[in-house]
């Protein structure tokens, strides 16, 4: 009895496409450990009271990716899509910039103060992406506009309005308080990535020890039927799509004082499709209805992981999008129902000629 629950359960995890995610995870770092062996190694360094490392790098790059897919994986499963959130990023870090840097022309050369007190500059920054984020829910929820559409106006305005704010100026600041957020660290660990695991923290609480993760898979599966049986479907899509303007405002903020600067044209750029990415590698559904904190987490690590793959053994710029592109598909393509099948079949297969053989 206990052999056969045994089996159900190896069953389960091959089934997962969680588990493809971390084979396929493994087995890119596998290739890093048999080309390059210290790609592994991590140091120490007192001055800074860091770890440095490969794998320190892929977590810390990675942190922008990952807290705005967690907002994407939420907007996801209701069965929606947010392609706003790279240029809110843009905003986010042009308006704190703009807010510490209101003496660009008096005071042109950049110094470690700011105009504006720096839990100011977090909340203006923050607080706008959460408007801009309740602009996409109310198109969405409101007015039944197609979300791609919804959000397509702000991907499209988001960098104007990002130039308007600083006026088409990259300015930059050496406040280091503001400068700690992407260059400080805590615990032996980069400040992204303690922010990154605090977000996931709270995205974990709020939707798996609450009935709002309930709601939104609810909301995914059947908008009208929700609403049938009492929930407040606009309200819950609304709220999703606010955090996922929030934690893109977050990711600009990490964004800009990882370069110290704003760059209203380049920052963010692509992130909503790594988002998407990161999502459905992680086991996520484009028609909404389910969603896996840790499927996506993975999702992130694998893209960001391949990135680093290829910065760090040389792969030519040009290539690195073909590059990361064929590696993603794989993964993909392991992860698909009928690979999945087939492999489900095989193992069936197999049992079997086993049990024959036991019987003999």
């Amino acid at each position: 009895m206990m052999r056969k629950r045994m089996k159900l359960d190896t069953e389960r995890i091959t089934k997962s496409k969680l588990f493809w995610a971390i084979v396929a995870e493994l087995l890119i770092l596998l290739v890093c450990l048999i080309i390059r062996p210290d790609f592994f190694s991590i140091s120490y360094q007192p001055s800074s009271g860091m770890l440095y490392g490969s794998l320190i790098d892929i977590l810390n790059r990675s942190s922008e990716i990952t807290i705005i897919a967690m907002g994407m994986m939420l907007v996801i499963a209701t069965a929606g899509t947010d392609l706003s959130v790279g240029s809110l990023v843009a905003v986010s870090g042009a308006l704190a910039l703009r807010l510490m840097r209101w003496d660009l022309d008096l005071y042109p050369t950049p110094g470690d103060w700011s105009i504006t007190p720096l839990y100011l500059v977090i909340a203006a920054s923050l607080g706008a992406c959460l408007l801009m984020g309740s602009f996409n829910g109310l198109l969405v929820s409101r007015w039944n506009m197609q979300p791609i559409i919804a959000t397509l106006i702000l991907m499209v305005a988001g960098r104007g309005i990002a130039q308007v704010i600083t006026g088409g100026k990259q300015m930059t600041t050496m406040f280091s308080p503001f400068k700690f957020i992407a260059h400080g660290s805590f615990l032996y660990l980069p400040m992204p990535v303690i922010i990154t695991a605090a977000v996931i923290l709270v995205i974990y609480l709020s939707t798996r020890r609450t009935a709002f993760g309930l709601f939104i898979e609810s909301v995914g599966v059947n908008r009208s039927a929700s609403r049938v049986s009492g929930l407040n479907a606009r309200r819950i899509i609304m709220t999703v799509y606010m955090i996922s303007g929030f934690l893109a405002g977050i990711s600009g903020l990490i964004y800009s004082s990882r370069i110290i600067s704003n760059d209203s044209n380049n920052a963010g750029q692509g992130y909503e499709m790594d988002a998407i990415l990161a999502v459905v590698i992680g086991g996520g559904n484009m028609a909404g209805g389910k969603f896996n904190i840790a499927g996506t987490v993975m999702g992130s690590l694998i893209i960001r992981t391949i990135i680093t793959f290829v910065y760090y053994f040389g792969v030519a710029a040009e290539a690195i999008m073909v590059f990361k592109a064929m590696i993603i598909a794989v993964v993909i393509i392991l992860q698909s129902e009928p690979i999945r099948r087939m492999l489900e079949k095989r193992s069936r297969m197999r049992r079997s000629i086993q049990g024959g053989a036991l019987h003999e």
